[in-house]
């Protein structure tokens, strides 16, 4: 009888031990989309190695809602990979924490960061952003029932005919410009990889998210301009012209001098 007893708790608490696996392994999947990859249904996974931190976190409004944590506001931390799975081929794993910028809220370093639930920011002009309600008592609970944030656009940025890229936000620079480099895989390079450019192929492509999405729109070159005349004080205008030749990007910077201001007249 007491064997049966010592028999009956352990099978009791190994299957609680393996429900509470599973469950783990659940909450590790941020998200998973199904992507058609030459007519064949694909599974695309980013998953943590373990369960994220908060970075950035609706606790806190006043620092999340500042320029350092713009595009992860509300958002997660930790080691980060892409999953792929396809019928009839072994298992792709890239791990894509490496990529992102190690001075990116440096409190944070080593880890990959992504925005779990969208804020709602003072500039909707709107009584009902965030600012105005971070003190109720029922905020967080409203933030977490807003449904995730979709990370995964899935689209074909190179111009390949094949739709099999997503954006990631791997930094940030003054004020709230985001900073993403490409993820997916190509005609010329079927595996999961980081997109680089044909003047830098051992190099991630890191553009601003202004540039990539004119190079969604446009399978032309484009120009762009990175940083204008006087923003942050700059004396210089930066500007990028991109352009996707048989699937690859072909990447130019160029900077020029901004004309001097004329002296102030002094009045009569």
């Amino acid at each position: 009888m007491k064997r049966k007893f010592t028999q009956l708790v352990l099978t009791l608490l190994l299957g609680s031990l393996a429900g509470l696996a599973f469950g783990d392994v659940d909450d590790l999947v941020r998200e998973q989309k199904v992507v058609m990859v030459d007519g064949v249904r694909e599974t695309w996974k980013l998953e943590w190695d373990a369960l994220p931190q908060s970075v950035c976190g609706p606790e806190d409004v006043e620092t999340a809602l500042t320029c350092p944590c713009s595009g992860v506001a509300y958002g997660e931390a930790g080691k980060l990979f892409l999953v792929r799975t396809r019928p009839g081929m072994k298992r792709e794993r890239l791990e894509l924490t490496p990529f992102f910028n190690s001075d990116w809220l440096p409190d944070m370093r080593g880890l990959a960061f992504l925005q779990r639930w969208r804020p709602i920011p003072s500039s909707a002009h709107d009584e009902d952003d965030d600012w105005h309600h971070a003190s109720d008592l029922t905020f967080l609970r409203r933030v977490k029932a807003r449904g995730l944030t979709e990370l995964m656009r899935i689209a074909d940025y190179n111009h390949d005919g094949l739709a099999s890229e997503f954006l990631v936000q791997v930094g940030t620079r003054p004020c709230g410009k985001n900073v993403q480099v490409l993820v997916g895989l190509s005609r010329t390079n079927p595996h999961l990889h980081v997109f680089a450019s044909a003047q830098a192929p051992d190099e991630p492509l890191e553009l601003f998210s202004w540039v990539w999405e004119a190079v969604r729109k446009s399978a032309k070159p484009v120009h762009m301009i990175e940083w204008a005349c006087g923003d942050h004080m700059s004396s210089v205008e930066s500007s990028v012209t991109v352009a996707t030749r048989n699937g690859v990007f072909q990447v130019q910077h160029s900077s020029d001098p901004c004309p001097e201001e004329p002296p102030e007249t002094p009045p009569p």
